[in-house]
């Protein structure tokens, strides 16, 4: 029992700044870390190792995160997310000239590494989660419960109080803000696979 406390303890920062990043309320992710490590040791006997101790208990900080959100049956006005969201459409219009073609400096590039490799990065990892920090907090939170926590459209939508349309432009948004910034902070920098 205390082997896996010290272990857990190890891992307390990274699992801190995961909860950190999704939630972007300190004391929160405080509060939800440590229930998550309090599970996580009440629960010791079922970690079968056949995942690493961190995947495990970042398992059971999802689950945390996810209850939080489903139980706080947040309402995003649409007006506010459109005024949220003017910057990421500013810069995804200016990437296109008069006849709907890439500009020629903010088209796609090649990228200097094989995506599917560099996920496995924890760089591009930390990559990804500053880019997700420089999204509307709202863009972010549905993108990540889409993208990340695997919710439906339907249920972002109904905890959300927005229409499926409505989910779907905050997603492309969301994936060109982070399309743009990962180009610019990772794959442009050239970094290695």
């Amino acid at each position: 029992m205390e082997d896996i406390k010290q272990h857990l303890t190890a891992l307390m920062p990274d699992i801190l700044r995961f909860a950190k990043i999704q939630l972007r309320d300190d004391s929160l992710a405080e509060d939800l870390v440590q229930d998550t490590l309090a599970a996580a040791i009440g629960k010791s006997e079922q970690f079968r190792a056949e995942a690493g101790l961190k995947t495990w208990v970042i398992g059971i900080l999802k689950n945390k995160i996810t209850d939080h959100f489903r139980s706080r049956k947040p309402t995003v006005s649409i007006k506010h997310l459109q005024e949220e969201n003017a910057g990421i459409d500013a810069a995804f219009d200016g990437c296109f000239d008069s006849s709907g073609h890439w500009t020629a400096e903010a088209g796609p590039q090649e990228w200097r590494a094989v995506p599917e490799e560099a996920v496995h990065q924890q760089d591009f990892f930390r990559a990804l989660e500053n880019c997700m920090q420089g999204l509307p907090e709202d863009t972010a939170r549905i993108f990540y419960l889409r993208e990340v926590m695997g919710w439906d459209t339907d249920e972002i939508c109904r905890d959300f109080g927005i229409s499926p349309d409505n989910c779907y432009v905050i997603l492309h948004r969301a994936r060109n803000g982070l399309r743009q910034c990962l180009q610019h902070r990772w794959f442009d920098l050239g970094k290695p696979v």
